[in-house]
């Protein structure tokens, strides 16, 4: 009988701890989620204000690979732990590929102006190879 109370005292500790590390972690708890849509075309919006607390995330509607580029300076006005993915390769700050109704995202940033760039590459078997596509977009952080 002690052997199955102290299971079922283990099994609720186990059950319990997911939702109290998700409560304790401060990135997910404190920032506000905002989206840019990726477009064939076109970012939506293409010019996107947000709160200093707002995380910035993107949805690749498009049928071709997506990436994300800043310039590096942006990685140091970042307000969060861990760039989410986003690495810096050069000169560039840059999300991994972003296929077809995947998502990318990027913490919170400092007040300011940043310009940054989509860069659209049709997937494989697409036919021959085509130059990428380069959407530019602004995030104007208040």
């Amino acid at each position: 009988m002690r052997t199955r109370s102290l299971f079922l005292v283990l099994a609720l500790a186990l059950i319990a701890t997911p939702a109290m590390a998700a409560a304790a972690e401060p990135d997910h708890a404190t920032h506000e989620h905002r989206l840019v849509r990726i477009l064939s075309r076109s970012l939506h919006p293409e010019v996107h204000k947000i709160d200093s607390s707002a995380a910035i995330g993107w949805l690749n509607y498009s049928d071709s690979i997506a990436k994300i580029s800043f310039d590096a300076e942006v990685a140091k006005k970042m307000v969060c732990r861990s760039p989410n993915g986003f690495r810096i390769t050069g000169d560039r700050l840059e999300s991994p590929q972003i296929r077809a109704s995947q998502f990318a995202t990027v913490c919170s940033l400092e007040k300011g102006e940043y310009a940054y760039r989509v860069e659209l590459v049709a997937g494989q078997g697409a036919g021959p190879a085509a130059p990428p596509r380069i959407i530019a977009g602004t995030l104007i952080v208040e």
